[in-house]
């Protein structure tokens, strides 16, 4: 079944507000989650399958509010850690043109990837890396994604960011961002199992109906009350 951008990025911040995420951090997480899908990288069966590891388990603060060489994520989820982190990391590569940190323990690495193209509209670019093995590149116009960090298989790796473009590693595996407004153009096709189980989990977000509410009728009371 289709869905708009718009449905999928809803159910989505509904859920997550279910799942315990602050206003905010539930919609930074709707964005990662809906970017994903759109760009045909499975962002609601990747939700879903996570779901249980950060119900009611949110934390998103940042140890240490200075830049350091290295940042240990401990397994956190990229959901929570990632739009903060990312916006941190962003702040210092425009005072310092380019910076390299080393992540470790990180989850789901794939989950930075939607973070790091809403850099580029500010002409912070992007690579991970670890070793000799390119996870990822993101340029002006085009993205390289490796299957390892699609398949969340990259703990321990590099994050580059410039206000200088970084070389693509193949321009035959890289995927241009037109494909984003292809596909929302197009609608939205999430796994449908997964769907159904992120919209139980926004139902939790309705509000109980109660007898003064049925009293009153839908939307009861005055706006002026």
């Amino acid at each position: 079944m289709s869905y708009s951008y718009y449905e999928v990025y809803t159910n989505a911040q509904r859920a997550f507000s279910g799942l315990g995420f602050p206003y905010g951090a539930d919609e930074d997480a709707a964005y990662i989650i809906s970017w994903l899908e759109a760009f045909e990288l499975d962002g609601v069966h990747l939700f879903s399958s996570i779901q249980k590891k950060i119900d009611s388990n949110f934390n998103g603060a940042l140890e240490n509010n200075k830049l350091t060489n290295k940042i240990n994520l401990e397994k956190r989820s990229c959901l929570m850690m990632g739009p903060g982190l990312i916006d941190f990391l962003n702040f210092h590569t425009l005072k310092n043109n380019q910076i390299d940190i080393e992540f470790q323990n990180c989850s789901d690495p794939l989950f930075l990837i939607p973070l790091l193209y809403r850099a580029v509209k500010k002409n912070i670019f992007s690579k991970i890396i670890n070793q000799n093995k390119i996870y990822t590149v993101l340029g002006k116009n085009e993205i390289f994604i490796h299957d390892d960090i699609k398949n969340n298989e990259c703990e321990n790796f590099i994050l580059s960011l410039s206000e200088n473009e970084y070389q693509m590693p193949n321009k035959e595996k890289s995927v241009e961002y037109n494909l984003l407004n292809t596909n929302i153009s197009n609608g939205l096709n999430p796994n449908q199992s997964s769907w159904n189980e992120i919209s139980d989990l926004a139902f939790r977000t309705y509000v109980p109906e109660s007898e003064e509410s049925r009293a009153k009728g839908a939307g009861g009371g005055d706006a002026n009350d």
